[in-house]
């Protein structure tokens, strides 16, 4: 009968531990990188979270290293041979652990804070990590990255977003920011003139006509394109229906990319 007490109370004792993680677990904020770009007071990179359910921007300042880390990983691009957060992704494949998720947990002082959540071994375990971190191995090993809602509401008395750092040419669908020395510099770019393109909205012309985030452009209809609010003046200035000729650094390699505007 001892035994049997014994047995139900490591149960009970396991079953709440169990209901406060579905707990915690729900109420997170399930976010997705919306951009990454250069502050143009700072100088300093910032990455963009934006919440799935209501369109909420979290931005956190990071330094360059992990900056590129980021941007590398997302623009897809190959490296001869690991680095740091290839490394890690390595070593936990190896060991058998998986990234369950990615959790930024909290603002105290200007430092954000985040945390793996790892499972390996029928054992999940919480590691201490930097934001910046955190999101470059989520994004090796594909893992969604979540925030806390006491984090969200930190956030937002936090400094907006950098004024210059990205504008919409809403007639293509593209969100595009300004191409700077130090941007380029975090993408590994030659090309230090031009728009970034960030983001390309589901089903828009620049989708259907082959434009993708990370996409260079340099001009348009034979002008060139020094700024996004230059692009944004010369689509709006075009009379529909037209054809807008777009030159396009693609992962590198320049290309042409003709664009139809319907009426």
């Amino acid at each position: 009968m001892k035994s049997h007490r014994c047995l139900l109370f490591v149960l009970m004792v396991l079953f709440h531990a169990a209901a406060v993680h579905a707990a915690q677990t729900a109420a997170l904020v399930e976010t997705k990188i919306k951009t990454l770009l250069i502050d143009p007071a700072s100088q300093s990179p910032v990455v963009v979270l934006e919440t799935i359910s209501d369109k909420k921007l979290l931005p956190i300042w990071i330094n360059a290293m992990e900056a590129k880390a980021i941007a590398t990983e997302l623009e897809h691009v190959t490296l001869p041979r690991p680095l740091t957060h290839d490394l890690i992704r390595n070593i936990l494949h190896e060991l058998g652990a998986r990234l369950q998720r990615v959790i930024i947990t909290d603002l105290r002082n200007d430092t954000f804070f985040a945390q793996l959540s790892l499972r390996s071994k029928g054992q999940e375990l919480q590691i201490d990590s930097r934001p910046s971190d955190a999101i470059a191995i989520a994004l090796r090993m594909k893992a969604p990255i979540f925030a806390t809602p006491e984090l969200l509401a930190k956030a937002a008395a936090q400094p907006a977003l950098p004024e210059r750092g990205e504008r919409t040419p809403k007639r293509l669908g593209i969100q595009a920011q300004d191409l700077t020395p130090e941007l380029a510099n975090l993408l590994d770019s030659r090309q230090q003139r031009g728009v970034l393109v960030t983001d390309v909205a589901f089903g828009s012309i620049a989708m259907n006509a082959g434009i993708k985030r990370g996409d260079i452009i340099t001009k348009a209809n034979e002008q060139k394109v020094s700024s996004a609010k230059t692009l944004e003046s010369m689509v709006q200035g075009v009379k529909r229906p037209a054809q807008i000729k777009l030159e396009v650094i693609k992962k590198g390699k320049p290309t042409a990319i003709v664009i139809d505007l319907p009426s």
